[in-house]
């Protein structure tokens, strides 16, 4: 059987492809990034985040003191913290939030917009509210600070929720990050260049006079043939100036 011969491509013929190639790759990129900072700014729906900082207090909850002998006492509010995002992660919670913003939004909605989290090394936990309107994400945040201590209580006796930070107005959209799209663009714009002139240098099939030959084997070039039309064109010009 024969052995079919193998093309070698080096690195140094990857980084001669990717020079032929600058301008091509530089457009596809500066086109990827500047389309992406367009889309972003006038067609991605901006949102904006208010949060307001929830603790929770345990000196009156008699439950603590008899849970001390087993747990410690961080990891017995670490536990408490986690019960307490429980029982405000319901169904009952959000209805009330919605009447305490006299229905703006539905209970649904209300759970899709808020979210809830610690840090689980305090006993203080965030909620965060993201809508389209930094003035709605400012009210229901609020809102979450008024309602919450009040379904907490009584859902738990003695148990007692106190605000640690307010909500404040967002100045700016949370999402969409205009930087962190651009700079994806960038990176998928010269990604999908670089690939697109190597997989068409590979393809090519034409025999160039110039290094790239060396490419296809050992043997030397000792000799090329000429382009005649150019030098049948470089004849010309020479008669007609001859002529005149």
């Amino acid at each position: 059987m024969e052995e079919k011969d193998e093309i070698v491509i080096s690195l140094s013929d990857v980084w001669n492809i990717i020079k032929k190639n600058a301008a091509f790759i530089i457009v596809v990129t500066l086109i990827c990034a500047i389309g992406s900072f367009f889309i972003t700014r006038y067609f991605i729906p901006k949102l904006y985040t208010s949060s307001i900082q929830l603790y929770v207090d345990t000196s009156n909850d008699d439950e603590n003191k008899n849970n001390l002998n087993i747990l410690s006492e961080q990891t017995y509010a670490q536990n408490l913290v986690a019960t307490y995002i429980k029982m405000l992660n319901t169904n009952t919670f959000y209805t009330e939030l919605s009447e305490h913003i006299n229905n703006k939004y539905t209970a649904k909605q209300l759970s899709e917009m808020v979210s809830f989290s610690s840090d689980e090394k305090t006993e203080i936990f965030d909620a965060k509210v993201t809508t389209s309107s930094p003035n709605d994400s400012k009210l229901i945040a609020d809102a979450v600070g008024k309602v919450a201590p009040e379904a907490i209580s009584r859902l738990k006796s003695k148990a007692t929720l106190k605000i640690v930070d307010y909500a404040q107005l967002p100045t700016a959209p949370s999402s969409p990050n205009e930087i962190k799209n651009v700079i994806i663009a960038m990176i998928a714009g010269l990604v999908i260049s670089v690939g697109i002139s190597l997989l068409r240098a590979f393809l090519d099939k034409k025999m160039r006079y110039n290094e790239e030959m060396t490419m296809i084997g050992d043997i030397p070039i000792l000799a090329a043939i000429p382009k005649f039309d150019a030098v049948n064109k470089s004849n010309k010009k020479k008669d007609k100036r001859e002529s005149v």
